[in-house]
Order: structure tokens, then sequence, then C-alpha cells
């Protein structure tokens, strides 16, 4: 969708493009009110032509319906679903700040690791939001059993702020959705999938919750459990690789640390943890039974030294905002 094409939506002022994909487009904007009234928002759009595909139509206003109602402060809220010019466009939150795919790539770029304390605390965070959307109800009161499905480094945000964010619920699976000729369709990104997630099994939250633990491993370690690219791949590996200790990468991190990961990436569903809660009881114990621990303000210190380029209190480089 072009830029132009918005530019006669009153109510929204678009100010660049920040994304592209297969489905649609992302941009940052500002949502317009009477009086000078102005709020920073990101709109999700999708391609024309998939509009016409009712599959990709239903999906995505299903995540508009099913995430505006998921109001927590580690997910990415949706504020509304509009028609804007011809197309769809979901306005959400916009996160100002970084995902786990860029902390990963500068430290990478540094031979660093994230101080193991920070990295727990980033997926406790992302544990809580978890737990909230997986025990969340529809307006008649029924558990949605909702599963994220899709729980990797490049939908977790942290904010400049230190605020921890799970966003794109894009390919979300509530019980309460239409049913579809593509339910048992495998969706997520290979690297992060969990094994029953890959075989195309039947799936529930702790299939987040082995992703989670992906994640926290590759926060610790800088490595990815499973370095594949298709689903086959990552089914092999599944069967014949055993999880390495992240202390052969980083002896500092502590053995608690792992007994929990560990948990987290058990195989057998059954073995795993069974709710997300029961893991932010767990590592919020490691950070702070003995006393003061890892705080929003400590994230956004660490960030700030870790992306010391990056003006943290504009938007976009000046060049790239458009005149009002």
């Amino acid at each position: 969708m072009d830029l132009d094409v918005f530019q006669y939506v009153s109510t929204y002022r678009i100010i660049s493009k920040v994304a592209e994909g297969g489905m649609g487009q992302v941009f940052l904007a500002e949502q317009l009110g009477v009086s000078g009234f102005s709020k920073t928002v990101g709109i999700k759009t999708i391609r024309r032509e998939l509009l016409d595909r009712f599959y990709y139509r239903d999906m995505f206003i299903d995540e508009a319906k099913l995430v505006a109602s998921l109001i927590h402060e580690n997910i990415q809220q949706v504020y509304q679903l509009v028609d804007m010019a011809g197309s769809l466009a979901i306005i959400m939150e916009w996160v100002h700040g970084v995902t786990l795919e860029d902390i990963n790539t500068r430290l990478d770029e540094r031979n660093d690791y994230l101080p193991p304390e920070l990295a727990v605390f980033i997926v406790s965070r992302v544990a809580r939001a978890l737990a909230y959307a997986h025990e969340k109800r529809g307006v008649d009161g029924r558990p949605l059993f909702l599963v994220h499905r899709d729980v990797s480094p490049v939908n977790i945000y942290a904010s400049w702020g230190g605020v921890v964010k799970l966003a794109d619920f894009g390919i979300a699976k509530a019980m309460s959705a239409r049913k579809t000729a593509r339910e048992n369709e495998v969706m997520g990104k290979a690297p992060y999938l969990a094994p029953e997630q890959a075989r195309g099994q039947t799936i529930d939250a702790r299939s987040d919750v082995f992703s989670l633990g992906l994640v926290l491993f590759e926060l610790l370690t800088g490595e990815q459990v499973y370095p594949v690219e298709s689903i086959d791949d990552a089914i092999h590996l599944h069967d014949s690789r055993q999880v390495p200790s992240p202390r052969d990468w980083n002896p500092g991190i502590s053995p608690k640390i792992e007994v929990v990961m560990r948990r987290m990436l058990e195989r057998d569903p059954n073995q795993r943890y069974q709710r997300a809660k029961d893991i932010v009881r767990d590592l919020e114990v490691l950070l702070y039974s003995s006393g003061y621990g890892p705080t929003n303000e400590r994230l956004a210190e660490y960030l700030d030294d870790l992306f010391p380029e990056v003006d943290k209190h504009r938007l976009l480089p000046e060049e790239m905002i458009l005149p009002r």
C-alpha cells in the first residue's frame, strides 16, 4: 500500500514504512485528534491481493479481534481494526525499542553474551505475557485456550524504557476461533517449533513453553538449539540432538537457571512446565529471592550501553520524518 494513499485518511499521519513481509506492511504513524492531540501508533496492513483470499482475510481479522482483548503490560496492544482506503489495517501500540533478534545480532558483533540475570528477566516477562494469554477467557467467561504459536526473538521487543513486549499474535490459535481447512497446518518459525508443533500434532500452551525455552537458551549462549531452515530438519534434530548445556558457552550461568530451562525444553509435553505461570514463579525466585534483582530500569541502562549510537528519544532520524 502506498504512503500517499494514507495521507487522505485524516485520522492518521504516516511517518514511515518500517517493515514489509509476505502478508503486508507495518508503518509508524500518528493518530490525530482535536486540539492538536496526537499519539504514536503502529499500523499493520494486509496486502490487497490477499483480501480476496478468505483464509488470509479471516486470519487478519481474527488477529485484531483476539489481541484487542489482551490487555497486559508485556503484550503489544491492539487498538482498532479499520477500513483504510479500501484495505484493512490494524492500529496497534508502537514499541519504541529493539527486538531480541536485534539484541542477539549486536551481541554477536561484539562477541559477547547477555548477562544471565537479564536473559532470565526478559524471559520471565514473556512468560508473564504467555501466562495471561493462555488463561484468557472470552466475553462469555469460557477459556479461549489461546496458543501464540510463534514465540521467537523477532516477536519479542524490549523498549528503550526496558519494558518487554510479546508481539505478533497473527497466527495465534484459540479454541473459539473459526475452523479452517488449514487447521493442522504447521505455523511458526522452524528453529523455534516444539516437537509436536513441527509434526503437525495437537498443540497447546505447552508448545509455547518449549519455544520460550529455546529463546532462553539463545539469549544465554548466542546460539540456536536447532539452527534449521525447514520443518523437516527441525523434526530430525528434535529426534537426534540433545539440548546442550548453556554453561558450555558461558560458565557463569547458574545451574539453577539451566534446571528451569531444561524443564521448559522437555520433548514430552507432559514432562514440561504445564503452565507459563509456573515458569514465572521459578524464574522470579531465582531473580529476587536473595534481594534486589533486575528491573525495567536495569534493562534500559543495558540497552543504552549496547546501542550507544541510537538516540532513544527520537522515533526515527529527522530526515525520515515527513512534514506536517
